[in-house]
This record gives structure tokens, C-alpha cells and sequence, in this order.
């Protein structure tokens, strides 16, 4: 089938963006990302997004920019546009994506869109009926003509707690539709079950957490009419942001969080900074059980498979830090993801 496959959506900060940085090109090309960016106080962002976008092949492949962390909800529309338009004159694919207030904040302005040929919808399922979603994608689609694609991503955000069957049932009316309508050129769904935080996973190598999305999203497919829905996912992380009071007072976990089909392998170790756990040393320990797993992809696979077993070596002693740990998880993710939607898509 034509166009993505794999909607990722990526908090994007350093971790990420190296796991973009060090794909190959034939992962990435089953990929559009969608980069919920961050702007640093005085920061020019565009000539920030645009260095990041280069190191991740931005200008050979396509990235959607959300900017719902950088503006206000209900004001990002025109900022937005204007931050993608200059990416664009700087040689980057770079897309808008347009979020739920945003759209029904500028139903009068939508045709500022057709100055990009590819407009992303992304439809918190929380936020709107099936009626309002199938209007505003005709009325989007109205305004930009048919040479602009419009990619619509049904998300749930986190997932939680909520039973697969009831998901299924909830999406399956809105993906069926919006193919029937003809109005969007890809329809994906999205959603994350990540937990939040580590809290109350047992030290150890015995974690399984089931990937709820990637469920749903398979029963989903098999639906009268929702056999061409896309992907989309929050890779290793939950979609909400963590609140954290003190930064200082933190005590995070060694662990990996490694991707397989269907589930995470959760191996996890204590605190950094708990006395007499190892500190980070505890990471090398872990890449060590890792790699001697039948379970483990082996180092060929991924980069971040490949700094698996860099640091799984009898005699290293470079541990890495959480942002390379993350790095390295979100790479594997990407590219297992990837690679089982270019078999089953």
C-alpha cells in the first residue's frame, strides 16, 4: 500500500531525536513522524527545529511539527503555519499538524493550508463526536483541494486502564467512515499505554507489558471498511507529560525498555542513586541479560540494538546516561515497528 504506514508520535527531545537520526532510510521511509517540539526561552525555533531536522534527514524525509507545547491551544494555527513555511524555504519537509481547538478556531481560515501538500489532522477522539470529526475533514478538504493530502490520525492519547474490545468499538466508527467519505488520504490510529512512570514494576528482567495499541489497532483492521487504517503510536513513553516538582530529588531507574511484538520486555533495575544498587552501572547488567535472550533482535538491527551490545561487553565500563538509554529504546521501537508494518500493511 502507498504513503506511511507508521505515525510515531515523538516528544521531542534529545532522546528522540537521535532514535530518528540514527534509522536507516528504508525504516524511515515507512515512517511520517509527528514531532511534538519544544521551544527554549529566547530560542529562534525555527533555526533550532531546523538543525534537529537536518541531523534527522529532514530533507529527504517528510516530518509533521505539532506545536501544541510551543503556542497556546486555540493559537497555534497561524504561528504554526508560518514556522513550517519557513522550514519548508529552508529545505526541510516539514507539515503542519493541526490539532482539535486549532481546527474549530480557524474554520475560517483552513485555506491557508494549501499552501503545503501534505496537512495532518490530529483528532483527539476525546475531544470531538463522529459527526463533528467526518465535517471538519470535508470542510479541510474543501478548502485545500484534492492535490493536498490530508493525513488524519485518530488519537486516544494514553490508553490506560480501558479494555481493547471497548477501544475498538469506540475508533472502528470513526475509521470506517472518514475511508468511506474519501475525503482523507490516509487514516491512521494512534495511542499510547506506556505507564507514566516505572512505579510499582518489580526489579528484575520478568516485565511484560502488554502493547494495548498495537492490539487494538490489529482487531481494528480486521473491521468491514478499516482494513487500510495506519499506525500510530507514542513509542516508549506515555503521552502525557511527567510532572516532576524537583528535579534534584529524582531517583530514576535503570531499564530498558525493549519492544517486541505485542508487548514490552520491562528490564529494570533499582534507582541510580540508591546506595549500594550499582548506579548506573546497573544499565551494563541489564544489556548483559538482554543480549543473551533468544528474545534479544541482535546488534545488526537496530542501532540502538547495537548499543545493546556495546554495553553488554565484559569489559566495558561506559554506562551511558537516561537520555542515550531512551535513545536507544526509542531507536529499537521505531524499527521493529516499522519493520512489522512493512509485512503486515
Amino acid at each position: 500500500m502507498a504513503g506511511p504506514k507508521y505515525y510515531p508520535i515523538l516528544k521531542w527531545k534529545k532522546g528522540e531525536q537521535d532514535a530518528v537520526r540514527y534509522l536507516d532510510t528504508a525504516d524511515q521511509a515507512v515512517m511520517l513522524p509527528v514531532l511534538e517540539v519544544l521551544a527554549k526561552p529566547g530560542a529562534d525555533l525555527r533555526s533550532a527545529l531546523g538543525a534537529q531536522l537536518e541531523r534527522a534527514h529532514g530533507d529527504f524525509f517528510p516530518f509533521g511539527i505539532d506545536g501544541r507545547n510551543v503556542w497556546q491551544a486555540g493559537s497555534v494555527f497561524n504561528p504554526l503555519l508560518r514556522l513550517c513555511a519557513g522550514l519548508q524555504k529552508d529545505g526541510y519537509l516539514a507539515y503542519p499538524v493541526i490539532n482539535v481547538p486549532d481546527l474549530f478556531a480557524n474554520l475560517g481560515n483552513l485555506a491557508a493550508l494549501k499552501e503545503f501538500s501534505i496537512v495532518i489532522l490530529r483528532l483527539r477522539l476525546q475531544l470531538l463526536t463522529l459527526v463533528q470529526a467526518v465535517k471538519v475533514i470535508k470542510d479541510v478538504r474543501k478548502a485545500v483541494g484534492r492535490k493536498v493530502q490530508v493525513h488524519v490520525i485518530y488519537d486516544f492519547g494514553p490508553i490506560g486502564d480501558a479494555p481493547e474490545p471497548w477501544l475498538r468499538g469506540f475508533v472502528e466508527p470513526f475509521v470506517r467512515d472518514t475511508l468511506a467519505g474519501g475525503d482523507a488520504s490516509f487514516v491512521s490510529m494512534a495511542g499510547g499505554s506506556f505507564p507514566l512512570t516505572l512505579t510499582g514494576i518489580p526489579v528484575g528482567a520478568q516485565n511484560k507489558l502488554r502493547r494495548k495499541e498495537w492490539h487494538v489497532w490489529q482487531d481494528l483492521r480486521l473491521q468491514l471498511g478499516c482494513a487500510d487504517v495506519r499506525f500510530g503510536d507514542f513509542t516508549v513513553t506515555n503521552p502525557e507529560p511527567l510532572e516532576i516538582a524537583d528535579p534534584a530529588a529524582m531517583n530514576p531507574s535503570a531499564a530498558i525498555r525493549y519492544a517486541l511484538d505485542g508487548e514490552w520486555w520491562l528490564l529494570r533495575g533499582k534507582g541510580v542513586k540508591t546506595a549500594g544498587a550499582g548506579g548506573f552501572g546497573q544499565y551494563n547488567t541489564l544489556c548483559k541479560l538482554l543480549v543473551a535472550s533468544p528474545q534479544y533482535a541482535g546488534a545488526p538491527f537496530s542501532y540502538g540494538d547495537g548499543r545493546y551490545s556495546f554495553h553488554a561487553q565484559p569489559s566495558q565500563t561506559k554506562t551511558g546516561n537516561l537520555t542515550t538509554w531512551r535513545r536507544d529504546a526509542a531507536n529499537h521501537h521505531l524499527v521493529q515497528t516499522a519493520r512489522r508494518l512493512n509485512v503486515l500493511i
